[in-house]
């Protein structure tokens, strides 16, 4: 594998990516998002705060980690799913696939410079989400700012980036990417998302009886690709106290970096594997999937 033609595939895709209305949305859509959080009326409730005492900042670890997991996996799935999983569908409407055989430029070197180029462009949405994050809750004019905002920690907006929202953009892309490039068929990669929405958002973060056995408990908290249920189900159910949230970092255990590991192998293995028959279709091995 040449890594000077999967960077020029990367550099060129990077750009179409960099151009699209769709990415440009995605930014409006989390800029809106962070502004009408920054007044305060997404928090974490804890019974402190109930009697006057001193209120849940917003700029907490734990506040962050808790509607980062859940806006970015609401909004960006959909976004990440259609840019990686229509990627090369789009390409062969363009009918790319002729140029492969044309051209130094192997199967590999294409699939992966494509897939890069998509985790680059909304690991960067994502980055100038926090940092607008950064501005909106830290700097700018706040009627609330006395009670809901705390000092400034860089790891408050790092972190839970790097363990909430990275892992699902990665997952999605893989995954997506994998169902696009395996069975070239628009509505597949259009039901991937949705699905995985819905799943998440009506059951593994809401589902949760009394009668739920731990065991099956913690393997919903592994399942879900958000995170959300193990931090709503291990932290911020049992209320330890306001200044916990405010002051505290997330206590990682080995359930979630294990589930998070699980999963991105799980996402890696799809996309192996559909590369290997994108590999094998190029070369003629294998029939094209019909369209």
């Amino acid at each position: 594998m040449s890594l000077r033609r999967v960077f020029l595939v990367f550099k060129t895709e990077l750009a179409l990516h960099a151009k699209r209305p769709m990415t440009w949305i995605l930014v409006l859509i989390m800029g809106f998002t962070i502004w009408g959080m920054s007044t305060g009326n997404v928090r974490i409730d804890s019974g402190d705060a109930s009697v006057g005492g001193t209120k849940a900042w917003i700029t907490s670890e734990f506040a962050i980690a808790f509607t980062l997991s859940v806006t970015v996996f609401l909004f960006y799935t959909f976004f990440v799913a259609i840019a990686a999983g229509m990627s090369v569908i789009q390409d062969d409407e363009r009918k790319i696939g002729e140029l492969l055989h044309a051209t130094p430029l192997t199967p590999h070197e294409y699939v992966w410079g494509k897939l890069l180029a998509v985790l680059v462009a909304f690991t960067g949405v994502l980055i100038v989400q926090q940092l607008f994050a950064m501005l909106v809750y830290q700097v700018l004019p706040n009627a609330k700012a006395d009670e809901i905002r705390g000092p400034f920690t860089l790891a408050a907006y790092v972190v839970p980036a790097l363990a909430f929202g990275l892992p699902t953009i990665i997952f999605t892309a893989l995954t997506s990417f994998a169902v696009g490039l395996r069975w070239r068929k628009p509505i597949l990669v259009f039901v991937l998302p949705v699905t995985m929405i819905l799943i998440a958002a009506f059951f593994l973060w809401e589902w949760s009886p009394t009668w739920l056995a731990p065991i099956w408990n913690k393997a919903l908290m592994a399942i879900d690709p958000a995170g959300f249920r193990w931090l709503n189900e291990t932290h911020l159910k049992l209320d330890r106290g306001v200044d916990f949230y405010n002051k505290s970092a997330i206590p990682f255990d080995a359930l979630y970096i294990l589930s998070r590991t699980a999963l991105l192998g799980l996402g890696l293995a799809a996309f192996g594997l559909a590369e290997r028959h994108f590999a094998k279709t190029m070369r003629g091995e294998l029939k094209a999937t019909a369209k």
